[in-house]
């Protein structure tokens, strides 16, 4: 008997503490999901606040924005007005505003963002199939440079790692013109900068789709129409060569979402720098910085100036060089006629005359008891050009001068090495990261300082009057002085491996990247801008990574430039880098030679909004 009544007490004190912690309403109130059935593209972004939140929602163009008809998940047992799957007009501004009442009563405001997707006559795209899980890619091993390639395959595969998407799966769509009222597309991929095209004589073909460079013969096989699907966003690209799409993927529909601009690569200026002919002279070389040119005939040319270069007869039949031979000699200068000509046919080299050390294209002597002579930044100041100039043996700086170039009609210009004080006789700072020639009628000359074991250097600034180019004064931190200050305390700021300094748009332009020849895994680019050449800069900004290799193996890359000057339209700024013709434990000679490809300067755009210029 006294069981079955405790019994009945545990129960009933069990039922008693049942109702005393019944769970009180919830207080959640999110929205868990927000879709569209047509013309949404990707997820909904959520940012969460406590008193507001806010939903990012892209949709494709054609959308009818006066009647959006959402379809809204919410936490349980919570309200929201107005309701879901009832249409909403987002035409005036593209916002909308939702409540959302837990069942608790808490009450949140969701803002839903609305930004609608539409294709320009240039930007940069994702272009996936329509369950936008696989992206259109450029094929090939990335170790052994193969996505650069001409005639490397393009085809749909799943995102690559990392975040962002990676630049072989990132495309330009670039308006060409309009044919019978029906506009035609290049489509460029970011990482190789070559244009998708059509190949063979079948569409269908395993090997049709591919990246080629620009062609001048055969264009239509560059050609695309994107022609509309029923469904928002969704395209069917339609070669111009065939008439037809091209390639054997399952499905010939790709869904083309508009992405943040990225930097990629400039393929026109990598095939300038593709010197393979015996009579060009200069057809393998280092540095690569350019000087625009104003002065009489030689108005709108541009002189490039080389390091270490390689001649033309040095390559042998399948345009290699051959093993353990060096190159011609030490420095050389090449004059493009034009801005936007990018046919290195038409670029000679610079001489001097009876050549420099007895070579015929060498412009800057090697001093006795030294190695190189390595001439890189410059200015024109009337009919002269200025170029500084490294002086050393081995790797070693043993001074730095001041080249004067006398400009005539011809490519057989004057030359004279002076030595301002200041300048030469030290090599603590080497000014050779950048000369500006500023409106204040100062050339601003930038120079670094090695510190860090050459992983970290510091950037100095000196300058020279336009008319006193011998004249030099050097800040040291605070005003101006006749010698350069070494140190911290005359910095204008921080760099890495190396430097460059530009100026565009009333902004001096730093740009720093990784030590690139120890063969290490950090290879990036970074670049910050200052209003006054003795700064601040801004914080450094990653623009690019070097994602090229030597044989499976990190390529060694160096010397970096700015060029302000190469305006594509575009508002995007050309930036060259060079390779050197090795690896971290592999020798220049592979395959029975030495490939040019490693010795020649390369080029990156970067968007000018990337930086805030």
């Amino acid at each position: 008997m006294n069981r079955i009544f405790l019994l009945v007490v545990a129960l009933l004190v069990l039922a008693s503490c049942s109702k005393e912690y019944k769970m009180p309403p919830s207080p959640e109130r999110l929205i868990k999901s927000f879709t569209l059935a047509n013309g949404q593209y990707g997820n909904a972004q959520m940012i969460i606040q406590e008193n507001e939140s806010i939903l990012k929602i892209q949709v494709f163009e054609g959308l009818d924005l006066k009647a959006v008809v959402p379809h809204i998940v919410i936490s349980d047992g919570a309200v929201i007005s107005p309701a879901s799957d009832q249409p909403i007009d987002v035409s005036q501004n593209h916002q909308y505003t939702y409540t959302v009442t837990s069942a608790s009563g808490l009450v949140m405001e969701w803002k839903v963002e609305f930004e609608v997707l539409s294709i320009g006559e240039y930007g940069t795209y994702l272009i996936t199939d329509e369950q936008q899980t696989h992206y259109l890619s450029v094929l090939g091993d990335t170790l052994y440079n193969k996505k650069y390639d001409d005639g490397a395959l393009v085809s749909a595969l799943p995102r690559g790692t990392g975040t962002p998407v990676p630049r072989y799966q990132k495309w330009h769509l670039i308006k060409q013109r309009a044919v019978g009222g029906v506009s035609y597309f290049h489509i460029r991929n970011l990482h190789s900068g070559k244009l998708l095209t059509a190949m063979g004589d079948k569409p269908e073909g395993d090997n049709a789709l591919v990246q080629w460079s620009a062609m001048d013969d055969e264009a239509d096989r560059q050609l695309w129409k994107l022609e509309e699907a029923s469904e928002l966003g969704h395209y069917t690209l339609v070669n111009k060569y065939f008439s037809a799409a091209v390639g054997n993927t399952a499905s010939q529909r790709w869904v083309i979402a508009p992405t943040s601009s990225d930097t990629y690569r400039d393929d026109a200026v990598v095939q300038f720098f593709n010197r393979n002919g015996s009579e060009q002279g200069s057809v393998a070389f280092d540095q690569g910085n350019s000087i625009p040119l104003s002065w009489g005939p030689n108005n709108g040319k541009v002189l490039w100036v080389t390091q270490d270069a390689w001649d033309g007869t040095s390559l042998r039949e399948n345009n290699k060089f051959p093993c353990g031979y060096f190159f011609s000699y030490g420095n050389s200068m090449l004059l493009q006629p034009a801005l936007n000509d990018w046919n290195n046919v038409h670029t000679p080299n610079v001489t001097i005359p009876n050549g420099a050390n007895d070579r015929p294209r060498q412009v800057c002597t090697i001093q006795a008891n030294n190695t190189f002579a390595w001439p890189g930044v410059g200015v024109e100041i009337g009919n002269k050009v200025y170029v500084h100039c490294g002086e050393g043996s081995g790797l070693s700086a043993t001074d730095q001068s001041l080249y004067v170039f006398t400009q005539n009609a011809g490519t057989v210009w004057e030359t004279e090495r002076t030595t301002p004080a200041g300048l030469s006789g030290q090599t603590d700072i080497v000014y050779a990261s950048g000369m500006v020639k500023a409106a204040d009628g100062y050339v601003y000359a930038f120079g670094s300082e090695a510190v860090g074991f050459g992983y970290e250097t510091y950037l100095h600034v000196a300058r020279f009057r336009q008319e006193d180019p011998q004249q030099w004064s050097f800040f040291d931190g605070t005003s101006w002085t006749s010698n350069p200050v070494k140190g911290a305390a005359s910095k204008i700021a921080d760099g890495l491996g190396t430097l460059s300094i530009s100026y565009l748009n009333g902004k001096y332009i730093l740009l720093t990247m990784d030590q690139g020849f120890n063969c290490d895994a950090k290879r990036n680019i970074y670049m910050a801008t200052a209003d006054s050449p003795t700064g601040p800069f801004t914080e450094r900004k990653l623009v690019y990574t070097i994602n090229e290799y030597f044989y499976g193996q990190y390529a060694r890359y160096y010397t970096p430039a700015i060029h302000p000057q190469f305006d594509n339209g575009r508002n995007e700024l050309l930036v060259t880098y060079c390779l050197n013709y090795s690896a971290c434990g592999l020798s220049e000679c592979q395959g029975g030679g030495i490939d040019p490809y490693y010795y020649r300067i390369k080029g990156i755009r970067v968007p000018y909004e990337l930086i805030g210029l």
